[in-house]
Parts: C-alpha cells; sequence; structure tokens
C-alpha cells in the first residue's frame, strides 16, 4: 500500500509539474533565463515573417555577446537545401499530384516567382513550404533582421541546427503525409492565408497559446489530414525543440547569449523553456 501511495504521489508531482510548464509558458515571446554561476541569457520567439523586433528584444539584443538561431541560410546551405528539395532525374511533381493539383500549384507558386519548370521538379514537401512563404518570399523575416544587426556588430553567430537536419526533417517525412498535406494546401489556399493572419495577429500579442490553439482548431475542422498535421507538428516543432534546447545549453551557461528561434518553440510543457527548467536553468518572461 505504502508503494502505491508512493507511485500516486509521483505520478500527481509529475502531472502537476506538466501543467506548470503548460500555465507559464502560454504568454510572451521573450524570456530571461539564468543559471547560478553564468550571466543572465535571453530567449526570443520569433516569427519566420517579417515583423518589427520589439524595443525590449532589441535591449536584450543588444546587452548580449552571442547569438543562437535556429539555422543558417550561407550561400552552401541555400545551394544544399535546393538541389535536396528536387526530385530525381525522370521524377515530376504532376506525376505525384495529378495534373489537376499540379495546375494549382503553378498558379499559385509562380506569383512567389517559381518558374513552371522548377514546380515541376520540386519534392511535395517543397512544394508544401514555398506554398506557405506566401506571395514575398524574398521579404526579410523576423529571423534575418536579427542575424543582420549580429553581423553588423560583428557578433558571434550560431545555428542550432545543419542544413543536412533541416533536410532530413523533411525529406524522411512520410510520403503519403506530404502529398496529403500539399493536396489539402492547395485546395484550402484562401483558409491557409487567413490562418496566417490569425497566427501573427496572435503573435504580435505575445499569445503562444492562441497560436498553438489556432493550428488545433484548423486540424479539427479538416480531420482528414489532422493525423498527417500532428505527424509534421511532431517533427518540426517538438522533435526540433529537444536538439535545440540541448544545443543551445552550451552558450546558456557562458552568459549573455541570445537566442532567437520560432515562437512554438516556447510554448508549453514540450517547448524549449520547460525542457531547459528540466536541465536546472530557470526562466522569467520579460516581455
Amino acid at each position: 500500500m505504502r508503494r502505491r501511495i508512493f507511485l500516486l504521489g509521483a505520478a500527481a508531482l509529475v502531472s502537476a509539474s506538466a501543467w506548470s510548464a503548460a500555465a507559464r509558458f502560454e504568454r510572451g515571446v521573450l524570456w530571461r533565463v539564468t543559471r547560478r554561476g553564468a550571466a543572465p541569457s535571453h530567449i526570443f520567439g520569433t516569427i519566420h515573417e517579417p515583423a518589427p523586433l520589439p524595443a525590449p528584444a532589441a535591449a536584450a539584443f543588444d546587452a548580449s555577446k552571442t547569438l543562437l538561431v535556429e539555422f543558417l541560410p550561407e550561400a552552401y546551405s541555400r545551394e544544399r537545401f535546393l538541389e535536396a528539395s528536387l526530385l530525381p532525374e525522370g521524377r515530376s511533381l504532376e506525376a505525384l499530384i495529378g495534373a489537376e493539383d499540379f495546375a494549382r500549384a503553378v498558379e499559385q507558386l509562380t506569383p512567389a516567382g517559381l518558374p513552371r519548370e522548377l514546380i515541376a521538379r520540386l519534392k511535395p514537401w517543397a512544394a508544401l513550404i514555398n506554398l506557405r512563404r506566401g506571395a514575398a518570399p524574398d521579404a526579410p523575416t523576423l529571423d534575418a533582421e536579427i542575424t543582420a544587426r549580429a553581423r553588423a556588430r560583428r557578433m558571434t553567430v550560431f545555428q542550432m541546427e545543419g542544413v543536412e537536419e533541416q533536410i532530413f526533417t523533411f525529406d524522411e517525412a512520410p510520403l503519403e503525409s506530404q502529398l496529403a498535406l500539399l493536396r489539402h494546401s492547395l485546395a484550402h489556399r484562401a483558409e491557409l492565408d487567413e490562418l496566417a493572419r490569425h497566427t501573427l495577429a496572435a503573435y504580435l500579442e505575445r499569445d503562444l497559446a492562441r497560436i498553438a490553439r489556432l493550428r488545433e482548431e484548423f486540424a479539427a475542422r479538416h480531420p482528414e489530414v489532422a493525423a498527417h498535421q500532428a505527424l509534421m507538428t511532431r517533427r518540426i516543432v517538438y522533435d526540433r525543440s529537444v536538439v535545440m534546447a540541448f544545443r543551445m545549453q552550451r552558450e546558456l551557461r557562458r552568459g549573455e547569449a541570445f537566442v532567437a528561434l520560432g515562437a512554438l518553440h516556447l510554448h508549453g510543457e514540450k517547448g524549449v523553456l520547460a525542457l531547459l527548467e528540466q536541465d536546472g536553468f530557470r526562466s522569467a518572461r520579460v516581455y
């Protein structure tokens, strides 16, 4: 009986801890992270779109010595990513998704500057990424602005993922899921554009829980792709959060680091803030 009570108590503590993390990390895009013996660092949740850098984040950045970002799109990395995004010779996107959906892909991707010949060679995941970038893919994102500021200051900049890891995240996703999500996105482009607008609005309100809820509500409206969306969320968000929470720790232990990564990686008990606290760091919301 005593052992059973202990196990029930342990389960309750774990449940309470998860609830606490979920509740704490629902709002806020800038967090001060501390650990005994190190100067404070900051973790800033970005959005991979053009957006202003808030004044509190700019001040924290200016006081930092190093910058960590998800990925640095240097010349080689861009070329390698483009190479990996293309189907092998002799295969085509049209053959995979059919003539009707391919015509939609051409119609929706051409305004983003992609020629038909390139669209025909894209892997389904690459077409999906470009589709969700919108009509202005060359506009500098908030991440790019932060990196440019760091370069101008001659800060040391680290990336938490290499290009091969980025490729692996998409390339090894089941083809069935890639095709289902691409076809669905092509058929529901207007709704996805609306989702992007609401996501940006929630981000500007620093509402992490709302960003996550918008994705959940979209999946609930479209149960035919909910399982595929959940799989990609696990691969793109949760699995990568584990990797990045581990890799940022070296600089966090040194202190005075500024970490910039997608805001959804901060949210809830599976986000990097909760994972860092499991490893002895402490987080406090700044903004």
